[in-house]
């Protein structure tokens, strides 16, 4: 079965994906001639142009997190197995794979326990590297207007999402506030989750398995990819379920096999679940786009909306440590624009790669393997606020001289920073127990 003949079979369920979108993005190399970026080569185009991409073109498809004119907001929830260098590995060998996928499965058991023993719906969808779990938030239901009461705006990022580009999909109406403080919240829960995993798994290293980690910080982890945190919503998409997975041949040149194909696990609506919990059926659905477009018959392709039950789990975060880290680096003073890093080089009690990092931040101050050595470094070391770690970052952003190439307005540079900081700061404060979850 080719590409083509795969969507032909799911192409009913995978409209039901963007039951609140008015765009899609297509991905793959194919579009490199097309684009601006040929390291991403991806376009945005209206929701009908589905069948184009799909049915003619048999590209990967990727999924918006903010409806049509902000009246959702999609969780996107992402986890994976990193290995560095050897990540081919994931994709070379459906045999390597499952070994490989035998580490990650305790971390998703863990995460559908956790959703299915507070009754909020999701959908759990396989990747070749892990998985990704969706839902849908919104607009104007309670729950929604809970996340919305736990986020945080900067100055910077309301700018961005009140622009409106009438020659841009994506900015077509611009993002409204209400959904850019719910897309906030929603990144919050998810780093709660990620260091209920953390403390979890904790043991995981000294056993000889893969630590769980927030982004790729290790050579070889389970990594809870936040970085979709990170900037504006309305550039955060996520690939579609059902859609084709081509790393295997786009990353890492395997033109010799089929592409793979992202595959469902679970459909839960908060009482009852349509699951596989066969490992071995799902990866070889992976790498059989026939035995995909069959068992992509068993679900509908629509993605669970929250309910009520989200309201308990944001007051469980609410209690925690975490929601108080929060609350009190939102409150804290920034230090003036431009004198951040200046005050950073007098500061003695850092190490000298964290120093240099002030010098030559580019790439390093984008990479979180680099960031959080860095934040630690400040946080722990030299008893720096964690906001004030944050104004280093924004100061290294803002200064053209180091020739970013990340576009600061799409991706405003003080949310950025604050992010990165927030996120490690955090995180450095559990691993030293500062802080609890």
């Amino acid at each position: 079965m080719n590409p083509q003949e795969y969507y032909y079979r799911v192409i009913d369920r995978l409209k039901n994906c963007y039951q609140f979108s008015h765009y899609l993005i297509a991905a793959g190399n194919e579009l490199a001639a097309e684009v601006h970026d040929p390291v991403f080569p991806a376009i945005a185009e209206p929701v009908d142009q589905l069948e184009k991409y799909t049915l003619q073109r048999g590209l990967q498809v990727h999924l918006p997190v903010i409806g049509e004119r902000s009246q959702s907001v999609l969780m996107p929830l992402d986890f994976e197995i990193f290995l560095g260098q050897e990540n081919h590995k994931l994709y070379a060998d459906k045999n390597t794979q499952k070994r490989l996928f035998n580490q990650i499965i305790p971390v998703v058991r863990f995460l559908e326990d956790l959703f299915r023993s507070r009754g909020i719906p999701y959908l759990l969808d396989y990747t070749p590297s892990g998985g990704h779990i969706l839902f849908q938030n919104l607009l104007g239901y309670r729950a929604t207007e809970a996340l919305k009461g736990i986020g945080f705006l900067e100055e910077d990022l309301i700018k961005a999402c009140n622009y409106i580009d009438p020659y841009d999909i994506r900015r077509l109406y611009g993002t409204s506030l209400d959904a850019a403080y719910v897309f906030s919240g929603i990144g919050k829960i998810a780093e709660y989750i990620s260091l209920l995993a953390i403390e979890a798994f904790k043991e995981n290293e000294s056993r000889g398995l893969f630590p769980v980690v927030i982004s790729d910080t290790h050579d070889r982890c389970i990594n809870f990819d936040n970085s979709w945190i990170e900037g504006s919503p309305f550039m955060r998409s996520i690939r579609s379920p059902f859609s084709l997975h081509k790393k295997n041949q786009e990353k890492y040149g395997k033109y010799d096999q089929p592409p793979l194909v992202d595959v469902i696990g679970t459909y839960f609506d908060g009482k009852s679940a349509n699951e596989q919990i066969d490992m071995d059926f799902i990866i070889d659905c992976m790498w059989d786009l026939e035995k995909a477009a069959d068992h992509a018959q068993r679900f509908s392709g629509f993605i669970p909306c929250s309910n009520e039950t989200l309201i308990d789990f944001i007051n469980e975060y609410k209690s925690s440590d975490l929601y108080l880290f929060h609350l009190d680096f939102e409150s804290q003073k920034d230090i003036p624009r431009g004198f951040a890093v200046e005050y950073a080089k007098k500061e003695k009690n850092i190490a000298e790669s964290t120093s240099r990092m002030l010098y030559f931040p580019n790439p390093m101050a984008l990479q979180p393997k680099k960031i959080t050595g860095f934040v630690y470094d400040f946080l722990i070391n030299a008893d720096w606020k964690p906001k004030h770690i944050a104004n280093i970052l924004r100061d290294l952003y803002q200064n053209p001289s180091f020739n970013w190439t990340q576009d600061f307005f799409k991706y405003p540079a003080e949310e950025k920073a604050n992010f990165w900081a927030r996120t490690y700061s955090a995180f450095a404060l559990w691993k030293t127990g500062r802080l609890n979850v």
